[in-house]
């Protein structure tokens, strides 16, 4: 019988035989990111491993294929003014239940609590990409941060990859001059004629190879609508409103915009769209009050070559009577789409929907330990919720 310190010995023997290739691409590289950080204070060649290029895109790439998915959560209390601000933000990631598992209190796990005594205000636009999260505000400034790593950016928004560049990229749009509708004065009848709009685009190079400053791009075609734009792995889309509803596609490999089709339907303010790790688009369209269609279509193509199809048609259960729901497409997956709509987390399956998480249900947690809710969804309070898959993806 081997005796307890001997096999103790074995062990460790063993352990320290496997070579640090191996131990980094068959063992370390499928830890989650908290574990990884503990890891890197090992020895000088594992912290290397770690954060080279190869071992950081093949945890993505495991990441992607985790099951069940996981979105991010970013609880706000909102105020009557779009402009009033917090002192701190939090990402809190949420994963789903299984498909038939009856919903109930879910913990969301915190992953990184950001004081900014500045304020960052109440109302944002969350974009994700590679476990990269960006923030754009009422009052134009743009954070982004990795709550895997907890490094945090304050670039000086759409939120993609290029490919081309091996860069990720922060976009924004600004007006130089923000036009006008026709008119008539009523005082001396006089008409005016509608003012053009004079739209700029620019991008920020996370990483270097931008000069850590803005780039001024082409200009966008026409105003850009107040939709989230969305990124898959060919192309930033925005949305454009005028003179007629359309998609804006910035090519990032070419760096210019194309006028692309939307979906053969009519056209709802609170349409929204979702660019898919397949590199589909993802577009909903509001038919009525609680009633959506589900269309997709392949960006692999020229930008003229874009094809949409109806994928599903989705009713909502139980709507409130008199009140206009949002659709917004947070995963799709096979089959399955998860979407947000009304306070609820919903799963659809061909049109099948089913109840994942009431979100006043979702219990959230503070560094100090406390725990809280939000309020049942109302003008008060908000819950953005974007995909999410954990990274090592660096903002340096």
């Amino acid at each position: 019988m081997v005796r307890p310190e001997k096999r103790r010995r074995q062990d460790t023997d063993t352990a320290a035989a496997i070579p640090d290739d191996l131990m980094l691409s068959e063992v370390l590289v499928r830890l989650p990111a908290k574990s990884l950080a503990c890891c890197r204070c090992v020895c000088l060649s594992w912290r290397a491993g770690i954060a080279g290029a190869v071992f950081v895109r093949r945890h993505l790439e495991l990441s992607r294929a985790r099951r069940p998915p996981s979105v991010l959560a970013i609880p706000r209390v909102l105020d009557l003014d779009d402009r009033a601000t917090s002192s701190e933000i939090g990402f809190h990631r949420l994963p789903l239940p299984l498909p038939g598992q009856a919903p109930g209190i879910l913990p969301a796990e915190l992953m990184l609590e950001k004081a900014w005594p500045e304020g960052i205000t109440c109302l944002i636009l969350p974009a994700h990409c590679d476990g990269l999260v960006a923030i754009a505000t009422v009052s134009d400034r743009v954070f982004v941060c990795n709550p895997a790593t907890r490094e945090f950016l304050v670039p000086r928004v759409a939120l993609g990859y290029d490919q081309w560049r091996n860069r990720y990229v922060v976009a924004r749009y600004f007006y130089r001059t923000y036009g006008e509708p026709p008119f008539v004065d009523e005082v001396t009848g006089e008409y005016h004629a509608a003012r053009d709009h004079d739209v700029g685009h620019e991008v920020f190079t996370l990483g270097g190879g931008g000069g850590g400053s803005w780039e001024l791009t082409q200009d966008p075609p026409h105003a850009v609508g107040v939709q989230r734009p969305i990124c898959t792995r060919r192309a930033l889309y925005w949305h454009a409103d005028e003179p007629q509803p359309r998609l804006m596609r910035f090519g990032l490999q070419d760096r210019a915009f194309d006028l692309v089709p939307r979906p053969p339907t009519g056209w709802n303010p609170i349409d929204d769209m979702a660019g898919l790790d397949d590199g589909k688009l993802c577009y909903v369209h509001a038919v009525a009050a609680a009633s959506f269609q589900v269309w997709m279509a392949d960006d692999d193509g020229e930008p003229d070559e874009l094809q949409w199809s109806l994928r599903c048609r989705i009713n909502l259960a139980d709507p409130m009577p008199r009140l206009n729901y949002n659709l917004m497409p947070v995963i799709a997956d096979g089959d399955t789409l998860v979407a947000i709509a009304g306070g609820i987390m919903w799963r659809y399956n061909q049109g099948a929907g089913e109840m994942v998480v009431e979100l006043h249900n979702v219990r959230y947690g503070r560094k100090d330990g406390s725990v809280y809710y939000m309020s049942p969804p109302s003008f008060a309070s908000e819950h953005y919720v974007v995909s999410y898959v954990e990274s090592l993806v660096s903002l340096a």
